[in-house]
């Protein structure tokens, strides 16, 4: 979408993302005399300029650092507040938070409270989807949370073919966590990625038994998300642990190890 502004002629992206984000970069790019427009949910069509010029403009808040800060909050049994909580995108996930016994509460506009409600937490079902679904950077943090929820809970990842490489490091940590895959009629219809390029044996989906009582471990980062929860997880676990590989993490959090001290973690960066 990018490349195609200043093209000539006009461009078609198909099977595109239907994310908020990407809509939000369409109004940040029309502003500066793009001529962009989402004709359905997965088509995107761009007529390109000459030229942009410049434009004032309020970038949306991140989705995936309010879930991650909420999912700390109910997990260690917090109560925060996020501000730049929009609530329109994130329906997805309060629906099942309020699966799971949980609160949260709507300030004002873009402001909620997160908090631990009940001591159990009960196990819920999720499926990854493309906006407005169950969003897949999501599924992580949530694969920690249900750790500490009562019964089995499970998450079938539909949008990439590998998102569970945080898996081994929870493992390593003391988590009940086991691979499975679901029965699909038609899987190449439909998973969002290519099933015929998926490696074999690779399994789509997890099973987690809670509550675990999670435990101090040596941990390595294999990518943002997994970053993210594997932070989560050590806050929750007893003991110390440690956290190589941050520079995943920095990707997306700005000072993640700040702003949770911040709010009453025990952590710290080491510069080697």
């Amino acid at each position: 979408m990018l490349a195609a502004v200043l093209a000539r002629g006009e461009t078609v992206i198909e099977n595109a993302a239907c994310e908020p984000e990407i809509d939000n970069l369409i109004s940040l790019l029309n502003k500066m005399g793009a001529k962009i427009k989402r004709k359905s949910p997965r088509l995107i069509v761009i007529r390109g300029v000459k030229q942009l010029g410049g434009a004032e403009f309020e970038i949306m808040p991140d989705r995936n650092e309010v879930v991650t800060f909420a999912i700390a909050a109910v997990a260690t049994g917090g109560d925060i507040i996020i501000d730049g909580a929009q609530k329109v995108y994130l329906k997805s996930f309060l629906t099942k938070l309020d699966e799971t016994g949980n609160r949260w509460e709507e300030i004002r506009k873009d402001v909620i409270r997160f908090y631990r409600q009940k001591t159990k937490l009960s196990s819920c079902d999720v499926v990854t989807k493309f906006h407005p679904g169950f969003m897949t950077d999501w599924q992580a943090p949530w694969a920690l949370l249900m750790t500490q929820a009562t019964g089995i809970s499970t998450i079938h990842e539909t949008v990439y073919e590998d998102r569970f490489g945080y898996v081994p490091e929870l493992l390593k940590m003391g988590a009940n966590i086991s691979f499975f895959d679901p029965k699909i009629k038609n899987p190449g219809e439909y998973y969002n990625f290519n099933w015929s390029d998926r490696r074999e044996g690779k399994q789509h989906a997890i099973r987690i038994q809670g509550p675990a009582t999670l435990h101090n471990a040596v941990l390595e980062v294999t990518d943002l998300r997994a970053g993210a929860t594997l932070v989560l997880g050590a806050l929750l676990a007893h003991g110390q642990s440690i956290v190589h590989g941050i520079e995943h993490i920095d990707r997306g959090y700005e000072k993640i190890e700040e702003r949770l001290r911040n709010i009453g973690a025990d952590i710290k960066r080491i510069n080697n």
